[in-house]
This record gives C-alpha cells, sequence and structure tokens, in this order.
C-alpha cells in the first residue's frame, strides 16, 4: 500500500499547481512531473479520443515530456501494447501489471459514462497492488480532459478569430499591467541598491523579479572565461528560489546561447515561444524561454534565464521591453557591486600590507634594539645598558634602603696577552671569559656586562657586602677553572689568564650617587692589581 502521507502529499501539490495552470498542456506536464517525484515514474502515456479515434495526447519517457496538440496517431511502434490499453477502457477500472522490474498502470478516464482517455504508468521497482489509490487522479484528469480538450479543439480551429472589443480590452489590460511592472521595476531596483552582498543582490533579483513580474521561473549565470558558465541562484521545477553556485558547466549549444554569436552587435534579449524547457540541462516541459544577457559596457558578463514552466502564462507583447529593462537594471547593480567589492578588497589587501609591514618594522626595530644593547663581541649586555640600569637600581634601592653592590672585573695583563698572541686570540679569550662569568649568577636583577676592552662589570642589586665578596670568589675561581695558557709574554705574568677584582657595596642615600659607588670599586681593582693581581679587593 502506498504510504498515506505520500498519497495526499501529492494529490495537495497537484491541486495547487492546476489552480495557476493556463491550458492542458502544462496540466498535463505537471502531473507528470509530480508522478515522477512522488512515485519515481519512469515512463507515461496518455491516450485520448479525439475526432472519433485513439491517440497520443503526452509522452514521458528518458528524453523528457512531450506534448503533442492535436494529438498523434498510436503506432505498431508504441511503447505501450495498445491491446492493455483498450483492455483497461473495456473494463473502465485502473489495471495493474506485474512486469520484470516494474509495474504498468492503466487509469481509464471516464467523464459522463464515456471513457474519454486514459492514463498509462511505468513505475519501476516494487509493485503497486492496489492501483484504486490512484481512482482520484483519474477523476481529476478526465475533468480536467473534457474541458480542456474541447477548449484547445475549438482554438486549434479557430485560432487567431478574436473580436475588435476583445482585442481593446487585452490591450489595455496589458497596458495596466505594463504601467504596474515599470513600477515594480523601479521597486526592485531600489531593493538591489540597498543589498548588503553581491550574494544578496543576486538572491534579491531572482525573488523579487517572479514575485513582482509575474514570471514563472528565473535563473542569473555568470560567465567564466569564454567558455563556461556559474549558477548563482535560480528556480526549481516548484517554483522556488535556490542556491546555485554549485553549478558549472560548459555553455550549452542551445538556441538562446546563439546570442553569444552577436556579441559584437550587442544584443541584449532572444525569446522563443513553443520550445522545450528546462533544468539542469534536462528537458522538464514546454513553453516560451527567454534569454537576457548582462553587459559591462562592451564586455558580456553573464545572462538571466527565465520562462512559464510552472503555470503557462503566455507571452505578452510587454515583455521584451520589460525583460529588456530589467536586464539593464540587473547589468548595471551587478557592476556597481562588483566595483564596490574590488574596491573593498584592494582597501584589505592594502590594510593588510601595511600591517604587515608595520609587523615587520616594529620587528626590525626590536631587533636593532636588542642588538644595540649587546656588546657585538661577547654577546653580553654593553656598557649602555649597565649605565641605564646602576642608575635604576641605585635610585630602587635608596626608596627601599637596601644594599647595592658593584664589581668590576679586569683581565690581568691583557695588553701583553694581545701583543703577544694577536687580536683574534685575544677577541676568542674575552669572549671565552664573558660566557664564563654570564652564566655565573643567577639571581634576580642581577647585571653582567662588558664595561669596555678587558674590562667587565657585574652589578648585584640587593646583595650585601657578604654576597659580593662570595660573587667575586666564584668569578676568580671560574677563570682559574678555564686553564687559559698564556706562556708567553712578561716575565711577571702566571702560566694562566686570570682576573682582577674591585667591588664596592653601599646603602643608597641622598649624599651619594651611583657614580660614586662606581669611583670606589675602581679604586678597588686598582689595590688587587698593586697586590699582585689574580685576586679581589674590597673598598672599605
Amino acid at each position: 500500500m502506498i504510504q498515506t502521507e505520500r498519497l495526499n502529499n501529492f494529490y495537495q501539490r497537484i491541486l495547487r499547481q492546476w489552480s495557476k495552470a493556463h491550458g492542458l498542456r502544462t496540466v498535463c506536464e505537471l502531473t507528470c512531473r509530480n508522478l515522477s517525484e512522488s512515485f519515481a515514474a519512469s515512463q507515461a502515456q496518455l491516450v485520448v479520443a479525439y475526432k472519433s479515434r485513439w491517440k497520443i495526447l503526452l509522452e514521458m519517457n528518458d528524453s523528457g515530456i512531450h506534448y503533442q496538440f492535436p494529438p498523434t496517431d498510436i503506432t505498431d511502434r508504441n511503447c505501450i501494447p495498445f491491446f492493455q490499453v483498450t483492455r483497461a477502457i473495456r473494463e473502465k477500472k485502473p489495471k495493474v501489471d506485474f512486469r520484470d522490474g516494474f509495474t504498468r498502470l492503466c487509469l481509464p478516464l471516464e467523464r459522463r459514462s464515456h471513457i474519454i482517455g486514459c492514463l498509462i504508468v511505468d513505475f519501476p521497482g516494487q509493485p503497486i497492488p492496489d492501483g484504486n489509490e490512484f481512482s482520484f487522479l483519474a477523476t481529476l484528469m478526465a475533468s480536467e480532459l473534457d474541458a480542456c480538450l474541447l477548449s484547445e479543439s475549438i482554438q486549434d480551429e479557430h485560432d487567431g478569430r478574436r473580436s475588435a472589443e476583445r482585442e481593446l480590452q487585452i490591450s489595455q489590460q496589458e497596458q495596466q499591467v505594463l504601467q504596474d511592472q515599470l513600477q515594480a521595476l523601479h521597486d526592485i531596483s531600489f531593493k538591489l541598491w540597498r543589498a548588503g552582498t553581491m550574494d544578496n543582490m543576486l538572491f534579491t533579483a531572482v525573488d523579487e523579479a517572479k514575485k513582482q513580474l509575474l514570471i514563472d521561473r528565473m535563473a542569473i549565470f555568470l560567465f567564466k572565461g569564454k567558455h563556461r558558465m556559474q549558477g548563482t541562484y535560480g528556480t526549481d521545477i516548484h517554483g522556488n528560489t535556490v542556491n546555485e553556485h554549485y553549478f558549472e558547466e560548459e555553455i550549452p549549444d542551445l538556441w538562446f546561447t546563439k546570442i553569444n554569436q552577436d556579441y559584437r552587435q550587442k544584443e541584449y534579449l532572444a525569446i522563443e515561444d513553443n520550445t522545450p524547457l528546462y533544468h539542469e540541462l534536462k528537458q522538464v516541459g514546454f513553453g516560451w524561454s527567454a534569454y537576457i544577457s548582462l553587459w559591462d559596457e562592451d564586455t558580456p558578463v553573464g545572462w538571466i534565464a527565465c520562462d512559464n514552466l510552472l503555470t503557462g502564462t503566455p507571452l505578452h507583447n510587454y515583455h521584451q521591453q520589460l525583460l529588456k529593462q530589467f536586464g539593464f537594471i540587473v547589468s548595471q547593480h551587478l557592476v556597481r557591486r562588483q566595483a564596490e567589492e574590488n574596491l573593498i578588497s584592494l582597501n584589505r589587501e592594502l590594510e593588510q600590507r601595511v600591517s604587515d609591514r608595520t609587523a615587520e618594522l616594529e620587528s626590525v626595530n626590536r631587533k636593532l634594539e636588542k642588538i644595540s644593547r649587546l656588546d657585538p663581541l661577547t654577546s653580553v649586555s654593553n656598557r649602555r645598558v649597565f649605565d641605564e640600569r646602576i642608575n635604576e637600581e641605585w635610585r630602587r634601592a635608596e626608596r627601599h634602603q637596601l644594599p647595592l653592590s658593584l664589581l668590576i672585573i679586569d683581565v690581568d695583563l691583557f695588553k701583553a696577552y694581545n701583543d703577544c698572541y694577536g687580536h683574534a686570540a685575544g677577541d676568542q679569550c674575552l669572549k671565552i671569559i664573558a660566557n664564563t662569568l654570564a652564566t655565573l649568577e643567577k639571581r634576580a636583577g642581577a647585571l653582567f656586562a662588558r664595561f669596555g676592552g678587558e674590562e667587565f662589570v657585574l652589578l648585584l642589586p640587593g646583595q650585601d657586602k657578604i654576597a659580593a665578596r662570595y660573587a667575586a670568589q666564584r668569578a676568580i675561581h671560574a677563570i682559574r677553572e678555564l686553564q687559559l695558557p698564556r706562556t708567553q709574554g712578561t716575565d711577571c705574568a702566571p702560566d694562566i689568564v686570570t682576573i682582577s677584582i674591585g667591588l664596592s657595596t653601599s646603602i643608597p642615600s641622598m649624599q651619594g650617587s651611583a657614580e660614586e659607588l662606581f669611583k670606589q670599586a675602581d679604586t678597588a681593582l686598582y689595590k688587587a692589581k698593586s697586590l699582585g693581581r689574580n685576586q679581589y679587593f674590597e673598598y672599605t
């Protein structure tokens, strides 16, 4: 049993769509599409009684839906055996035949106790156990067929015969509609202008144009290169506005693309009546179709496609000018929005470049600042850093009344070492001594720096005399442990490189200064050298 909910949805949909349909063709095509969508119908044929003979009005197969009026004769090569049709007509009730891989349903269409047609539908997959579930469809189809077939027959015989009064009335109605829709174009243009983004503008163009210009389906495509097209927003076969950005294909060789050959003449609009209608390049119906090209001055950028697939509304005289004006409006807003977004993108790129360049400059400045505070030979802090720090630490120690100790370290007889071994060896000796002494003192706030030449300083904030003595002893011992040889030089020099240290400790006061602390440590250094070097001396 087909699910009740699916059947109810099917009937509700076709009743709603039929209420808007113009003509038998649209009714038949809507029926086939809904049978295919709701029940996966793969093939269908509508046979009608026309001029005392059974003829084919509509066929649905792999190539699409094909409606022909007047109906065509049934031939021996017909895909559905005619005896199956006549059997269902004689029995006047739905007939279901189960075959390999599909089920064939024959629905006689009865009106006023007369069979006026038969709808044959093939369903793949599972068989349909009861064809009576489609009796309501048969009743609806028979009613529509009876009403529309007579009307289309009369129209076919008397085409073009209209009274002057009717022509005038239609003309007046069309003029009023045209005025209303020209106002609608203005409203659409205003909404496009207010759209925040390109994406929103394209959606608004499609959605509003369908509503206000009374167009069944519309889609906007943009060119990607010379031979490819990119979807934006379009309309599905139920009339819903859908996102079609996923759609990208080679430009098809269809009637409306022949306008591409006329780009030098700058053609804006092409309309074809009684032509196949397509969805995703597959034929889904028959009606009028229009192609509106979009331009950026002399450069084509895309096109708008529209048709009357859903309701079969005929093409009116005013449509050509209306659609052409709509194409101008969309082209203008498209070009404007592209220029705005390109400008925004350029501004962002420039801002990013400025930001990147600023960050690079800041990084270089930080590196330069760091380099400017390091001694280039030994890579320890230089005299500039020491001069800043000793004054800072003096003020801090004065404020909190804490001791401040300073050690001035000198490499013994370094000039003689340089003269004997050369400046390259002397530079290497200073590097080794600096790297050794820099790692000895790890207490917070301690600063080891090269003061100049072979002199180094060690600043010990918050450290008293005992801590300063201990630091001096460790430094002298560490250099001795290096055992840097100096077998040549002066006769009084030891066999290894040694250092002498002068130290001074003070609790800063208003009467003292950092310069005074330095002089005291320097005096102690000279005293250590005069006592024989390779030792420290404390200023008292």
